[in-house]
This record gives structure tokens, C-alpha cells and sequence, in this order.
């Protein structure tokens, strides 16, 4: 059975004294690439050194906005929403070029990369709401399988092993009109050109609850919150992913900062927020590697081999600061490795 492979969600917090808004408006106007540049490069540094096996460009701005902003922007169209390939570039990635140049020279070894993009339907519920519009909504999916292309034109330096559509309203807003046949659609050819490069192509959801939707499209890899919902397991039928061949990319630590705080503060009779000192207690007693090695047990007993790809359930945006969130990534490393040398050794017994 083949190890269990550590990919993270993306965001972060902000360094100290930097704010997302300023991320924003560094990245768009290109005034301050100096500081820009060094600083996603060094978070996507950490990320490697605290072990995350493939990671995700460290992502400092609104999901949806990034890719958003660009597409409406008419002079980056043919015609209104029809973007033009050439334009559509995902900046963190070009950045991060440099790091990937530097871990082949030291290591030997090519680094491989996810990439994150908006899915068409988190695209569609921003710019035109809840409306059934499906030649609108193609056109997004559309312009989003043109960042793809892009992103694969960038990748000198890495190897782009996972592309994720970000699609966390899929399951979640019942208010959606589009059809199922539409999702399929916009999905596929959201989708098919990752597949076409042999990248695995993931969905990153909330809950699972339009998985078998999922399993007709070229999209191989679902991904969901299993850390902080156990019972979205339920939803899962094994057969259905084994007889269209997709795998779970696992969620197997919480990233609900708020809960986790609420537990801290419950326990201690303390406010973290303010005695700062207590959040550690997330990552020393709540989000630990043995509780990371537990959630993966359970679920592999479960899913066996249909689990490629194991990470925090979600972004790290809104933690309160790096340094716990980097300290949780490595929770999650120590964890995801001392499944997989077990597994090892197991087999060989």
C-alpha cells in the first residue's frame, strides 16, 4: 500500500506587522516586490522544513478575489469573463520559482508542488450569485483551466504533482440552481488539462456530500474536513471511489481555530485570546501527532487504500499567528510520517 502523502491547504497568517489587504495591494500594484517576494518565499521555506512533502504556494489573499479581480478585469479579456490565457497568471508561483531552483541544487531532487485555484462554482456564487447562468459559469470554468495552463508554463524550477479546484460551497450551499449535469460540465473542463499533464487533480470541499458527482468528472482526488466532522466518513461509499478509480486527500488535523480556542478557554477557564500563552495548548495537547496518527488509523481502516493524501482540514489564514500555524504543519508531518513507517513496518512482519 503506497504511503500516505502530506499536502497542506495554502493559507496562512500573515506575518507580524503585514496585513492581507497590504498583500493585496503589494501584489496588484507591484510597488513593493522586494518584500513581497521574501516573504512568501520564506513561508514556503518553512513549509518544507517542518516536512509538508508537497506543498501549496503560501496564499495571503482572498481565494476567490485572486483569480476574481483578474478575470473581471476587462483589460485582461477578450470579452466580458473571457479571459485571455497569456493573462492569466497566479503570481505566488513565479515567486516561489526561486525556492524550487534552490532545494534541486541542494538536494538533487526536483520539488514537487500543489496548486491552488477557485473553483467555477466558488467563481460563479461571488460574481453572479445564486442564479442559474451555465454559459456564464462555463466560461469560468474555462478561464479556470487557463490559469491552470499557465501554471504549468511557470513550473520550471517544480514539479506540479496536485492541482485543487477550491470549491468549499459544493455540498454546502443548498441554494445553488445550477444542475448537477452543469457541475459535471463546468468541472470537467475545469479539470481535464491537469489530468492531460498526469497531475492528480483534487477538489478541496467541506463536506463530501456531492462526492458521487465528483467521481464523474476527471477530478481523482476529493478532499474534505474529516478532522473536525468524523461523520462525513459516513457519507463516503468505498466501492463508488473504487469504481472510478478516486482517492481522498483526508483532512487529519483541525484547523477550526475558533473551536479550538473555545476548547482551550472551556478547560482552563482562561480567555486565549488574551492570555496568548494558552494557545499553545493546541498544538501540545489538542492537535498533536498521535491524534493526527489516530484519525489517519481509523479512517485507512476504513478506506484502506483509497487515501493518497492526507493535510489540515483547511487553510491557515485566520490563525493567530505563524508561528502556531507552522507549529500544526509540523504536528501533521510528525504525524502522516509515524502512520506511514508503521504501515512500513507492518507489512514486513
Amino acid at each position: 500500500m503506497q504511503e500516505i502523502i502530506f499536502i497542506d491547504g495554502g493559507s496562512l497568517p500573515t506575518p507580524e506587522g503585514l496585513t492581507r489587504e497590504w498583500v493585496k495591494a503589494a501584489a496588484e500594484n507591484r510597488n513593493e516586490d522586494e518584500k513581497l517576494f521574501s516573504m512568501i518565499r520564506e513561508a514556503f521555506r518553512r513549509k518544507i522544513d517542518v516536512g509538508v512533502h508537497v506543498p501549496t504556494y503560501p496564499q495571503f489573499r482572498d481565494k476567490i478575489g485572486q483569480f476574481l479581480d483578474i478575470i473581471k478585469n476587462e483589460k485582461n479579456c477578450y470579452e466580458p469573463y473571457v479571459l485571455k490565457e497569456e493573462n492569466a497568471k497566479i503570481l505566488e508561483l513565479e515567486i516561489i520559482d526561486e525556492v524550487a531552483k534552490q532545494y534541486r541544487e541542494e538536494t538533487g531532487e526536483t520539488l514537487e508542488v500543489r496548486v491552488c485555484v477557485a473553483g467555477p462554482t466558488d467563481l460563479y456564487l461571488q460574481a453572479f450569485g445564486t442564479m442559474a447562468f451555465a454559459d456564464a459559469y462555463h466560461i469560468l470554468a474555462l478561464d479556470i483551466e487557463n490559469f491552470i495552463k499557465q501554471a504549468f508554463k511557470t513550473a520550471k524550477n517544480f514539479k506540479i504533482k496536485v492541482v485543487a479546484l477550491d470549491e468549499p460551497s459544493l455540498g454546502i450551499n443548498d441554494r445553488i440552481q445550477l444542475s448537477d449535469a452543469d457541475m459535471i460540465s463546468a468541472l470537467t473542463l475545469a479539470s481535464t488539462y491537469a489530468r492531460k499533464q498526469g497531475a492528480d487533480m483534487e477538489i478541496h470541499l467541506h463536506s463530501p456530500l456531492k462526492y458521487k458527482l465528483v467521481c464523474e468528472t476527471p477530478i481523482n482526488v476529493i478532499g474534505f474536513e474529516y478532522a473536525a466532522t468524523p461523520s462525513y466518513m459516513d457519507i463516503l461509499d468505498r466501492k463508488v471511489l473504487e469504481d472510478s478509480d478516486t482517492y481522498i486527500r483526508l483532512g487529519v488535523s483541525r484547523t477550526d481555530v475558533s473551536s479550538l480556542i473555545g476548547i482551550v478557554n472551556e478547560k482552563y477557564g482562561v480567555n486565549a485570546w488574551k492570555e496568548k500563552e494558552y494557545m499553545q495548548k493546541i498544538v501540545t495537547e489538542l492537535e498533536t501527532p498521535d491524534v493526527v496518527k489516530m484519525r489517519l488509523e481509523k479512517a485507512s481502516s476504513i478506506l484502506g487504500g483509497r487515501i493518497k493524501y492526507a493535510s489540515p482540514d483547511c487553510g491557515l489564514a485566520f490563525w493567530p499567528d505563524q508561528d502556531l500555524a507552522f507549529k500544526l504543519l509540523e504536528n501533521t508531518a510528525k504525524g502522516i510520517n509515524a502512520f506511514n513507517a508503521e504501515r512500513s513496518a507492518n507489512k514486513f512482519d
